[in-house]
């Protein structure tokens, strides 16, 4: 499998050279792609956990479903999700 293609711009001629990425530039690119994701996945997690227990903390207020839904402005997919289908 082919390299990902870099581009350098020298701004004193106005060249642009496109290549391709050495073996450690492609090496370096993967990791960063991969803690990337990693991180990404890690930020998802922690805001489920965060609208859960905001539910949760709603719920404990009183509120019904509708003004949860109105405060976290879920869509219908996430309500359904947070709220057990209601």
């Amino acid at each position: 499998m082919a390299n990902d293609l870099t581009q350098d711009l020298n701004v004193l001629t106005g060249e642009l050279i496109v290549r391709e990425l050495t073996n450690e530039e492609q090496a370096q690119r993967n990791a960063e792609i991969e803690a990337w994701k990693a991180n990404k996945a890690e930020r998802v997690a922690k805001t489920e956990q965060l609208r859960t227990a905001k539910v949760s903390a709603y719920k404990k207020l009183g509120l019904n479903n509708e003004e949860i839904v109105a405060i976290l402005g879920l869509t219908e997919d996430e309500a359904k999700l947070l709220l057990g289908g209601n």
